[in-house]
């Protein structure tokens, strides 16, 4: 079992309909930000293990770079879930918000 985190900077629509965009791949709806990208640096530096479950991923990057600057989805093992506030935090502290797949629920 596995539970999706989404955190952008600025989208156009609801929590619920980015992330369901994000979701099928769809970025035309955000704005790219550098407070977006800070957020992946530093989540990876804490938990480079997140590497693994972020995206878009480093192969996705080689395909749309600006990517980075948009949107950071996370799927989460069981396990991984007792990172959530802290990751939550990190969002907050870099101005982030999103949405939450498995409460379906916006993260302000």
């Amino acid at each position: 079992m596995s539970s999706d985190f989404g955190f952008w900077k600025h989208g156009v629509g609801n929590p619920e309909e980015i992330f369901d965009r994000l979701a099928e791949g769809d970025t035309s709806g955000l704005t790219s930000s550098d407070d977006v990208l800070r957020f992946r640096e530093e989540l990876l530096s804490r938990w480079p293990d997140m590497k693994d479950v972020l995206e878009p991923s480093e192969f996705d990057l080689e395909e749309s770079p600006e990517d980075a600057l948009k949107y950071a989805l996370l799927t989460f093992s069981v396990r991984q879930l007792d990172y959530l506030p802290q990751v939550i935090e990190l969002a907050k502290k870099h101005g982030l918000s999103g949405f939450s797949g498995v409460a379906g629920e916006p993260i302000y």
